[in-house]
């Protein structure tokens, strides 16, 4: 296939990089000039980064106000962040990158060739042959996790009124898309009708900025297509909390110490320096 999938990879990619880049500058850049953080809040820098911790890593808040929400919202970020792993942190990735940057890396390339895939193998007491098959069922199971839980998600917006009555085009459109991309990945890893070599050779090639051909299969094709799809999406929507949206939250990053120390705003900055 032309390198016309690796030029519009090219292309989202910089739209969500971009993208992301300027919402984030827009909440750093937001004011706060009030302490507003959500009581009982802790105290001091530690306590705020545990808070800060739990939303990140359990949903404690979405825990405490929707359990029935949290469950399938949960299982689909660590299935997701599992998935994002077994793309890009394989072994065989760095190995291809190697080959396609030719002698530059040998020493890089010997270390994860010769040690790496060996010791991920040894690691486990498994061949690698047996290594590979369970990265491919493992694999396999973590997508369908993630299609069980957005089926949750959407079945939930579609069945429960008082979801539905506050749901958009957006909330739907954004879980059918993230849906169609695993449900293509499973596809082509249980169906068995991709070349995975040239497959992470297109991979390799595309983040060393040596773009290859892309493997000729329609699935494939489709799954980048949609991968596009989403990056270009996320950075004008409701996905953009993939930057960290809790980071910049002054309900959760605030200290709850208004009463041992004054908090200045920046109108309370501005106008000091202009009386002084």
């Amino acid at each position: 296939m032309q390198l016309w999938l690796s030029l519009l990879l090219y292309l989202a990619a910089a739209v969500f990089l971009v993208g992301l880049g300027w919402r984030l500058l827009n909440w750093l850049r937001t004011p706060v000039p009030l302490k507003i953080p959500l009581t009982p809040g802790p105290a001091d820098r530690r306590g705020v980064l545990w808070r800060l911790g739990g939303e990140l890593f359990a949903f404690r808040a979405l825990w405490r106000a929707d359990r029935s929400l949290w469950t399938p919202a949960w299982i689909f970020h660590v299935a997701l962040v599992l998935l994002l792993i077994g793309h890009f942190g394989g072994l065989e990735t760095p190995r291809l990158a190697c080959a396609t940057l030719g002698g530059m890396q040998e020493a890089f390339c010997r270390v994860a060739c010769d040690v790496g895939l060996p010791f991920a193998g040894g690691l486990t007491g498994m061949s690698m042959a047996q290594f590979g098959r369970f990265e491919d069922i493992s694999g396999g199971l973590v997508g369908a996790v993630a299609i069980a839980a957005l089926l949750w998600l959407l079945l939930r917006r579609i069945l429960a009124e008082r979801v539905r009555s506050i749901s958009t085009f957006s909330d739907y459109f954004a879980l059918l898309l993230l849906l169609l991309i695993i449900v293509t990945g499973n596809d082509m890893r249980f169906m068995g009708g991709l070349n995975i070599e040239q497959a992470r050779q297109f991979v390799a090639g595309w983040l060393t900025l040596h773009p290859t051909p892309a493997p000729a299969d329609p699935v494939f094709a489709m799954h980048i297509l949609l991968v596009c799809a989403l990056l270009i999406y996320i950075p004008f929507s409701k996905l953009v909390h993939i930057g960290g949206a809790a980071l910049f939250s002054p309900t959760l990053n605030q200290r709850n110490n208004p009463r041992q120390r004054r908090y200045a705003g920046p109108w309370d900055k501005t106008n000091a320096s202009a009386t002084a």
